[in-house]
């Protein structure tokens, strides 16, 4: 390998040195608008080349060109303007409403004009997302932002990241239909991008279909995110900006009532009377009404989900210092983030960051970039399991009648030997606030995002660059209960109390590329030629230490434990080895082709199943820039097709290709077990895109519109295949079956106002999605983990597979149900329904309804008049079935009486003829015994994710100050929710150490006590000098 790589050098410098090499000089300018105001966010491109850069947020570049070169400079709703290069080192360029196509896209391995462009993209720049609702993880400033991308928050967790998928679910296998993401060449795990600060984003591009896609070949099958991080400009003196942001936030108001105190007592007396005798024992019916004991409860009545919630404050505070000389260029920030969250008693998030980011050349033929960035997280959260252990569930679970604190007879706190007030069980046995609120897990991140490449210039056409990127997470949980504690009381070792857990991992991706580039542009004709060799390894090593017995809660480190429990280390490592040849070409940017090949080899398969080839070919007619065409009201036409394959390996394990053991400890010694028998014929699942897209633009400018039609086929579906009993493991993992993905995507702005002091953007994007799993092996069904959900050949991918509630009988308040013959019967008859040949008929059906959406988008209205501007975003979802967990346990129907109820619980049945009711409680037992779609509910929904209300101050005031920009404004996240859906219909799934009922759910499959999402109004500034 030592002996190869000299060779390569020996090699470049060679042809260094043979080669003669252009001069090369540093362009700067201002852009502006014909009003004069600066432009931030325009895109300038050397024509025929991958070389560009944007403005920064005064309108100022700075860009390496040679003389007789042209600069393109696009940005959307202006002219593209072309200059060429001449003795001048200074170019000012002032843009006229206009051309929209020729932005630059930000690839990831290249960046080139739009109006060339041939797949589906869709890019976000800094502008945009500064004008987005604040958010501490970047997958969630997608969400309504882009056809096709649909986005689903996680939970209200202060970091929580969001369920991203384009074009919909491309694996039957949880977790592996995530996009990639690249931050300035690295790949960074969804997880991760809580660990990244918005405001250091320049350009986030999301990569649609295979003409993209599949240059990133077993990494790209469910798309690509890239995320470029901002950069200086040349020959400027420093520009300092400083950001500010301070807030409140608060649980979204659900849309139904809790019982109080006072209600409670009086449903638990109303059922007891009916006849159900688990009442018997409750306040409702131990106390009688007008009693000194029933005052009592009523005069210590408390509201838990006050005692639980509060109201959070959140920061952030960014700056950063930016700028360059003649031959480099940086940008160096510091921020911090802090959000309290909405739990009392609880620290909840905070980040620091820093990032600084380096272009130089080092020669006229040798460019040098690196980009460095670092940060540290901690997050102090309770548990949110589905149990006991979770405050979400407990205040919801609690009684008003049941005080925080134990109470003498004169309603004073009760207290302990130490004089401090005791804790409540309540009827649960487990008092939340003092168990877990004061022994919440710490989890720390650290993380380094870095990357580096070097590019040598042989002459106008060849080029070679190395580039290096590397992400690593250096993550550590732990988890305290103090010996004596209300927590390690309840279920710690009495003879050694306390507890300790410590979890770490550390997460190490490398990457490491060679692109040898070929760039030809003549007078009609643009060809570029890139060649790509790629390594990238992925390795994870993490440990759990837990040990019992501490003498002190101020003793909390491993040595102090009395006795080790448990203690692990665990090692893994999966590469991927890379070769492509990417190829662009135009013709007088009318005609355009595009090609890809890209043949990947992973450590994740057998050895005869290693690699696998991924290409693609797109074509592209501008239609506008023909001679013949001469439509006025048309300015740009662009019609575009693409086809291609990519690969996916993620969802399974990384060993799934080989046999391994386990060892298990037994009374003497050590047990060797089989784990994973292996399957050396694991091969790529594979995805094929079809997508045909128009781009269109009318009314000099005013009205824009994108549209596309795909169809996504996957095949070779990863997925853990049951096994049978005899062969002593539970499942083997293999290939199987395939599903498609079919869509219609459309986005369209227009400006309706368009002046030099007033202007009004309207706009919106809309996926229309559907989805089948189109084959499965043998045709049989496959039950996947999870909570409700089938897999059967012609049905939608997560169809719900539930009993069909059939009602209330008005006669006597009984609940029904359609058996699987669709006759109806009580939950008593159902076990007893057979076919003709005698056997049990089956009862669960689907009948398409899925957790998936069918229609999801976003829309929003920008106004800008003189420095005011007001801009609103709203997101919407529809078609998508939630079992709804959380109703059903608050309407239980006296099923779990002991617990508090929802208002809406009252209306139960009471006398024949009643309909649209609950059924009578005295059938609690019957309803809760069969799993149904009683509390299947559509998810539809659409909430304002923002509203802002700006200033940006005119340059006659900024004159009379050291300030070159500022901006003030107040911002509102999820205001308003329009939904007829019980609770939030944003559901995702819980988070915490280890969720075992989470991990067998999909998202959006059945609401969960997970932590809530949350409203914030913040006020804020942007200054730069």
């Amino acid at each position: 390998m030592k002996t190869k790589f000299s060779g390569i050098i020996t090699l470049l410098l060679a042809l260094v040195v043979q080669l003669s090499f252009a001069q090369e000089k540093t362009i700067t300018g201002t852009i502006t608008d014909d009003t004069g105001l600066p432009l931030p966010g325009v895109n300038i491109i050397i024509k025929g080349t991958s070389t560009g850069t944007q403005s920064d947020f005064d309108g100022n570049y700075s860009i390496g060109a040679e003389v007789g070169q042209t600069l393109t400079y696009s940005y959307v709703g202006f002219e593209t303007k072309q200059v060429k290069v001449a003795s001048s080192n200074n170019i000012n360029v002032e843009m006229a409403a206009g051309a929209t196509l020729e932005e630059v896209v930000v690839t990831g391995y290249s960046t080139r004009n739009k109006t060339v462009q041939t797949s589906a993209v869709v890019s976000i720049s800094a502008e945009d997302i500064q004008q987005l609702a604040p958010t501490t993880s970047v997958d969630n400033l997608l969400q309504g932002k882009a056809a096709g991308v649909q986005v689903t928050a996680a939970n209200g967790k202060p970091g929580q990241g969001a369920f991203v998928r384009i074009r919909g679910q491309g694996s039957l296998v949880a977790g592996a239909s995530s996009p990639l993401y690249i931050v300035d060449g690295a790949p960074i795990r969804e997880q991760d991008l809580g660990n990244l600060a918005p405001e250091v984003i320049e350009n986030i591009t999301i990569l649609k279909d295979a003409a993209t896609t599949a240059r990133y070949g077993s990494r790209g099958a469910n798309g690509v995110v890239v995320i470029t991080t901002k950069s200086g400009n040349r020959n400027k003196d420093a520009t300092v900006r400083f950001s500010s942001r301070y807030g409140v936030t608060s649980r979204i108001e659900p849309n139904y009532d809790m019982m109080n105190a006072s209600q409670k007592l009086q449903y638990e007396a109303e059922l007891f009377a009916l006849g159900v005798t688990a009442a018997g024992s409750l306040p409702g019916v131990t106390t009688a009404p007008g009693s000194p004991e029933r005052q009592f409860l009523l005069d210590n009545a408390v509201d838990w989900e006050d005692l639980i919630l509060k109201e959070g404050i959140i920061q952030n505070n960014n700056i950063s210092f930016s700028g360059g000389a003649e031959r480099m260029d940086y940008y160096f920030s510091v921020g911090h983030d802090r959000n309290t969250g909405i739990i009392d008693q609880i620290d909840g998030f905070e980040r620091l960051n820093s990032r600084l980011n380096l272009n130089f050349d080092a020669k006229e033929w040798l460019s040098i970039g690196v980009n460095v960035g670092y940060s540290r997280s901690l997050s102090d959260e309770p548990r949110d399991r589905n149990n006991a252990q979770n405050p979400f569930r407990g205040m919801l679970d609690y009684n008003g009648y049941e005080p925080e604190f134990l109470l003498n007879d004169d309603g004073t706190r009760q207290l302990d030997e130490n004089g401090d007030p005791i804790y409540n069980p309540t009827h649960s046995g487990f008092p939340i606030r003092g168990a877990l609120l004061s022994e919440p897990s710490l989890l720390i991140q650290n993380t380094t995002l870095a990357s580096a490449d070097a590019t040598v210039k042989f002459n106008d056409n060849w080029s070679y660059t190395f580039a290096t990127a590397v992400n690593h997470v250096n993550q550590r949980q732990e988890g305290y209960s103090k010996p004596g504690g209300i927590l390690d009381g309840l279920i710690g070792d009495p003879d050694n109390p306390g507890n300790k857990v410590d979890s770490g991992i550390q997460r190490l991706d490398l990457t490491v590329s060679n692109r040898l580039n070929y760039t030809l542009s003549t007078e009609d004709h643009n060809l570029n030629v890139l060649g790509l060799y790629e390594y990238n390894m992925n390795e994870n090593n993490s440990y759990l230490v837990r040990s019992i017995g501490f003498a002190s809660e101020t003793l909390t480190t491993q040595i102090n434990g009395a006795q080790l429990t448990d203690g692990n280390t665990r090692r893994n490592r999966r590469t991927l080895v890379s070769y492509g040849v990417f190829a662009d070409y135009d013709f007088k940017e009318r005609y355009l082709a595009s090609a890809s090949v890209r043949r990947d080899g992973s450590s994740n398969f057998g050895a005869d199943e290693q690699y696998g080839l991924f290409y693609s070919f797109s074509v592209g007619w501008n239609l506008a820039k023909e001679n013949f065409f001469n439509v006025d009201a048309i300015d740009d036409l662009k019609l575009r097709g693409a086809y291609g394959t990519v690969g996916n390996r993620d969802g399974i394990g990384r060993y799934d290709a080989l046999p391994t053991v386990t060892f298990s400890p037994y009374t003497g010694g050590n047990s060797t077990d089989p784990a994973n028998i292996g399957n050396p014929t694991l091969q790529w699942e594979t995805t094929t895109t079809y997508n045909v897209g128009l781009e269109l633009n009318m009314f000099n400018n005013r009205l824009r519109t994108v549209a596309d039609y795909f169809v996504r086929d996957t095949e070779d579906l990863l997925f853990d295949i049951p096994a049978a009993d005899e062969a002593g493991v539970g499942s083997i993992p293999g290939n199987l079956g395939k599903i498609q993905n079919t869509g219609f995507e459309v986005s369209l702005q227009g400006d309706i106002f368009r002046s030099s002091d007033f202007t009004w953007t309207v706009g919106g994007n809309v996926l229309f999605l559907d989805n089948e799993i189109v084959e499965l092996p043998d045709g049989e069904d496959i039950t996947p983990n999870t909570f409700s959900i089938l897999y059967r050949e012609g049905a939608k991918i997560n169809e719900h597979y539930l009993v069909r509630y059939a009602g209330v009988d008005p006669a006597n308040g009984q609940p029904l149900f359609y058996g699987g013959d669709d006759n109806i019967y009580t939950a008593e008859q159902l076990p007893n329904v057979v076919d003709e040949n005698g056997e049990t008929i089956e009862h669960r059906v689907l009948n398409g309804r899925s957790t998936i959406a069918d229609t999801e988008g976003g829309f929003f209205s920008n106004i800008r008049y003189k420095g005011f501007g007001l801009r609103t975003d709203f997101v919407f979802k529809a078609g998508n079935w939630i079992n709804n967990i959380v109703r059903s346990q608050r309407l239980s129907n006296g099923s779990t009486i002991a617990d508090n109820q929802a208002v809406e619980a009252f209306n139960y049945w009471q006398e024949p003829g009643d309909t649209g009711v609950l059924p009578s409680p005295i059938y609690r037992n019957e309803i809760a015994g069969v799993d149904s779609d009683q509390f299947l509910q559509k998810g539809d929904y659409i909430r304002m994710r923002n509203v802002t209300l700006s200033y940006d101050f005119n340059n006659d005031i900024l004159d009379k100050t050291p300030f070159n920009t500022l901006r003030v404004y107040v911002q509102g996240q999820n205001l308003l929710t329009f939904t007829e859906f019980w609770g939030d219909p944003e559901v995702g799934i819980s988070s915490g150490e280890t969720i075992n009922f989470a991990d067998t759910v999909a998202p959006g499959e059945v609401t969960l006590y997970s932590y809530p999402n949350t409203k914030s109004v913040q006020v804020g500034l942007d200054v730069s000098f």
